[in-house]
């Protein structure tokens, strides 16, 4: 016990270090953001997967490489975008607002005409913010040029990158300004603002860039070359798409070859995802920690209670179930929450105990090694062990050297339990089935004798109350506690003598000891020696006094023929008597010489039998079965013995003028899809027999019930009795047959 204290207490160690060592992993990865770029690429897949289509309120203008061939060059001059809010100054093209992609820094002779348009359009422009020369290296916003900042509402465009370089994210505000794409949504939507004032990074679904949004060249807008009611009411973002001006990004459609996205495509994307209200919530890192806390800590506790294999598939459905359960939060709540940490913790985790637990066995091992060395082997299993180089193979080959010992003896155990005669089954000191012969296993289902099987339902199988095995608790030695069985087991109909007690256990406790001892033939011998000695004794000794006490008189000649009619009267009653006891004695045989015969032939014996008794009565006995061939395995004389019981039985208890109907005919058994032979005879009864003898007066018929019964569970059927006080008697006996 101290060993095994010892082996808990390191098992427990190892366990609490596995714990330490995993939360430290899981805090370095959380707060540490060493997992982040992991989980950004796991965000992204997720992102991918999902998809995210444009809305068709989001029109860009483009200054594509077509508008800068068309219109001059970059820059472009002031009146060129004068000219496209003169095409968009009609209330029957006006979009809700015009946003333009470009920093207005620099003063122009055109800026006080676009700013006059710009009156007309609600119009946003972008703000610059350049790091001051100071200790603190802030940011200094820098507005556009005072007559266009004067009419239009100011938002900043600063992207944030993330470690790996991708666009995933906006800042909602910096020094209280909104973000372009923010004040794009709060001018174009009064009546359902977003809320400016709001800050931190927010990350917003990329739309893909294979969808995009409606695009339309600057060029053509200028010259009106293309259908103006697409912007009507739209948000309209103005934009450079050329490649070769530069204001392209990296984000998570980028994909393998690093094609960038034009920088108002990804404004167009914010606005996308502001109107659609999809802006994602990032968990914080507290949080993260405490959710990946919760199932890293069922996965610690799944190493100690389940096995290896087990731990190992609960982690892998954990690690899916965390995937699984951050891309439903993320599509359905626009709520990301990073499984990475959990996952490689996880990860890490699984050789990390492997180890640990490796650590323990080959203590464990060393240790009984040890041990082991201590005995002198057995000489049969001496000569197996060899020695390795290798320390585990070496202590692997002890321990299969004292398993072989122990098999050994556990096998020469069981030979011994299954050489006894008698049926036996062990129970450890929790009622639990520890060993059983085979004996047993002729007597009862295999089933109910499956190692660890409970002492109740043993005794249930057994139809015994389990106080009965249970009353040998506080007794020891072998016939403390018995009685008497009476079991329709595999073998059949079977007498046993249960014997039970305890008996004490090499490693403490008490095992119960049961025995079942058949003594169904010894019970059947007895019964057939005493029915011997009572059919020499009485049965036979009556016809036999009166035989001698006819041939030791003196008869007159008148005499002489009469006394020789009861003479032959007594030595045919007393042949029949001889013929019952041989048939009874033969019925009780524990088995029988079965033949194939047709069953037609076997009922029409029968009938020839009891037709001159019907006949007297004046009842009618009448086969009504179809012409079916059917042939049943049986043993001739006792089944036409049996059917013609069953017979006489109906012609006793039958009233005058009747009529008694025989049926045979033959069903297939759904369970064993064995075919089966149903016999139903159908009489009027009005009186009620008795389970004993129907015919003890009438010689040649005085086996009874007992006979039919035994007879016909012999041939593997059953007999079924509906025997009312007054009515209609049927009685239905059932063979296995075959159909020809």
């Amino acid at each position: 016990m101290n060993a095994h204290k010892q082996r808990k207490a390191l098992l427990r160690r190892e366990w609490l270090l596995t714990v330490a060592v995993s939360l430290a992993l899981l805090g370095a990865f959380v707060f540490g953001d060493i997992a982040k770029p992991m989980g950004n690429v796991l965000y992204d897949h997720l992102m991918r997967l999902h998809g995210f289509k444009g809305t068709q309120d989001i029109v860009i203008v483009s200054v594509d490489n077509r508008a800068l061939t068309d219109l001059g060059g970059w820059p472009l001059k002031r009146d060129q975008y004068t000219r496209l809010l003169d095409t968009l100054d009609d209330d029957r093209y006006r979009p809700k607002v015009i946003g333009f992609d470009f920093l207005f820094l620099d003063s122009t002779p055109g800026d006080n005409e676009l700013a006059k348009r710009m009156r007309h359009i609600n119009t946003v422009l972008p703000l610059e913010f350049s790091i001051q020369e100071d200790a603190k290296q802030s940011l200094k916003p820098t507005l556009p040029v005072k007559p266009l900042a004067d009419v239009a509402e100011i938002g900043h465009i600063n992207l944030s990158f993330d470690n790996d370089g991708v666009i995933r994210g906006i800042n909602m505000a910096e020094q209280n300004w909104p973000h372009f794409s923010l004040a794009l949504h709060a001018r174009g939507n009064t009546q359902k603002p977003p809320d400016l004032h709001q800050s931190g990074y927010r990350r917003f679904r990329m739309v893909d860039p294979r969808i995009g949004f409606p695009m339309v060249s600057l060029a053509d807008a200028i010259n009106d070359n293309f259908t103006r009611t697409l912007l009507k009411n739209k948000y309209v973002l103005v934009g450079v798409t050329a490649p070769s001006l530069g204001d392209r990004y990296p984000t998570l459609y980028s994909g393998k070859n690093n094609a960038s996205t034009p920088g108002v495509a990804i404004l167009a994307s914010v606005l996308n995802a502001s109107l659609n209200e999809a802006l994602i919530r990032e968990a914080s890192p507290p949080i993260v920690f405490f959710l990946a806390l919760l199932p890293l800590l069922a996965m610690l506790q799944s190493l100690v209670v389940l096995r290896p294999r087990h731990s190992l598939l609960l982690a892998g459905v954990m690690m899916l179930a965390s995937v699984a359960i951050s891309y439903a939060l993320l599509t359905q709540f626009d709520y990301w929450i990073d499984p990475i940490p959990f996952i490689l913790v996880a990860i890490l985790l699984q050789p990390l105990w492997a180890w640990r637990r490796l650590e323990a066995i080959v203590h464990l091992v060393s240790d009984k090694a040890a041990d082991l060395q201590q005995f002198q082997p057995t000489e049969r299993h001496s000569n197996n062990i060899k020695p390795s180089r290798e320390v585990v193979l070496q202590y692997a080959k002890l321990l299969d050297h004292a398993v072989a010992s122990a098999r050994s003896e556990l096998d020469f155990l069981s030979a011994v339990v299954n050489e006894i005669p008698d049926a036996i089954a062990i129970f450890d000191s929790q009622d639990k089935l520890l060993l059983c012969n085979q004996k047993i296993k002729k007597l009862i289902d295999a089933k109910h004798l499956e190692v660890g099987s409970p002492l109740h339902a043993f005794a249930h199988h057994l139809q015994l109350p389990i106080t009965t095995l249970s009353a040998s608790s506080d007794k020891q030695g072998l016939g403390a506690t018995q009685s008497m069985l009476h079991l329709n087991s595999l073998m059949g109909f079977r007498e046993l003598l249960i014997k039970m007690t305890r008996i004490d256990s090499p490693t403490g406790g008490q095992l119960r000891l049961v025995i079942l001892m058949d003594i169904t033939e010894l019970r059947q011998s007895q019964t057939q020696r005493d029915r011997a000695l009572q059919f020499l004794s009485h049965d036979m000794r009556t016809p036999l006094a009166s035989i001698l006490s006819l041939t030791q008189h003196n008869f007159k000649a008148t005499d002489v023929t009469q006394q020789r009619e009861k003479i032959t009267h007594h030595a045919k009653a007393l042949l029949q008597m001889m013929d019952d006891f041989i048939l009874t004695v033969s019925a009780e045989a524990p088995s029988y010489n079965f033949k194939q015969e047709l069953l037609d032939n076997l009922l029409n014996d029968a009938i020839e039998q009891v037709i001159d008794l019907a006949e007297a009565k004046n009842i009618t006995v009448r086969d009504e079965s179809d012409n079916s061939t059917i042939f049943v395995m049986v043993n001739t004389r006792l089944l036409v013995r049996a059917l013609v019981n069953v017979l006489f039985n109906a012609v006793k208890f039958s009233p005058p003028h009747c009529k008694i109907s025989i049926q045979v005919s033959h069903v297939e058994e759904v369970k064993d899809q064995t075919l089966q032979a149903i016999i139903r005879v159908t009489n009027p009864v009005n009186v009620t027999p008795v389970s004993q003898d129907l015919a003890p007066s009438m010689p040649g018929f005085g086996l009874g019930l007992d006979f039919v019964d035994n007879v016909i569970h012999k041939h593997q059927g059953t007999i079924t009795r509906n025997i009312p006080k007054n009515g209609t008697a049927t009685i239905a006996i059932t063979l296995p047959c075959t159909i020809n």
